[in-house]
């Protein structure tokens, strides 16, 4: 389920508040002046000064990164705010699913002994975040439950 994103503000505030909102910002497509089309691209960061964008930046679904200025887009159709498992670029997936692990496995091993709220709380998110179905195969899968309801228990 995917939020719509309204403007370069939007994406910057997502941007930045990406440990505690999660997930990615990815379009249907993006179009620039040259007439070159991306499917799928996930905007990976935004570059201001003061109030006035100037550059994005993304990765297309074949793994290519490009920085472009923004009066170079012609077009950003259907921006979304998305969860990692609902992206639909087959490149960064994995990548930002790998790095949400990661952060995950360090989350779990700092705080090991001691699951207080803030933690459970954080850790849920991590798994909402990513998808339950791509922790399973991970050593990490064992401390966490799921029960008939989604709930999620970390033990």
């Amino acid at each position: 389920m995917g939020y719509s994103v309204d403007g370069f503000a939007d994406i910057h505030t997502i941007l930045s508040n990406e440990r505690k909102v999660g997930g990615a910002i990815e379009a249907k497509r993006i179009r620039l002046r040259t007439g070159e089309e991306f499917t799928n691209p996930v905007i990976t960061n935004i570059d201001f000064s003061g109030s006035t964008f100037y550059s994005v930046s993304f990765v297309t679904d074949q793994g290519e990164s490009y920085v472009v200025n923004v009066q170079d887009i012609s077009m950003m159709q259907s921006l979304t705010h998305c969860r990692v498992h609902e992206m639909k670029n087959t490149y960064y997936k994995p990548i930002k699913t790998e790095q949400r692990i990661r952060y995950l496995k360090k989350l779990c091993e700092i705080n090991e002994g001691s699951y207080t709220k803030i933690f459970r709380e954080e850790a849920a998110a991590l798994i909402k975040d990513i998808g339950k179905e791509a922790l399973r195969s991970t050593p990490i899968a064992a401390h966490i439950d799921y029960t008939e309801n989604n709930v999620i228990q970390i033990a």
